[in-house]
């Protein structure tokens, strides 16, 4: 996973996450310049090792609201993640 940092037409910077297939898997809102997008892309790295996951897969029904699973508290070591935030 990557992200990409891209001059705009309008001279607003955005960022797309990118998936190690190359699929993009996110596009960030457009920041006013480069420092603005790399603070918000360092927020998402540094905040991703305290996302929870919300389970919405429940057999025969589609999701319902204000239903939330979180695995693993305020890391997500126990699904396998090393607990050891990204540089």
């Amino acid at each position: 996973m990557k992200f990409v940092i891209e001059s705009e037409a309008d001279g607003t910077v955005g960022f797309t996450v990118v998936g190690g297939d190359g699929q993009v898997l996110a596009t960030g809102a457009p920041c006013p310049d480069k420092g603005s997008a790399l603070a918000v892309v360092g927020e998402l790295m540094h905040g991703l090792g305290d996302a929870c996951l919300e389970d919405r897969t429940e057999a025969g029904a589609g999701p319902v609201a204000g239903t939330r699973t979180e695995i693993g508290e305020d890391d997500m070591s126990d699904i396998g993640r090393s607990g050891i935030p990204p540089v």
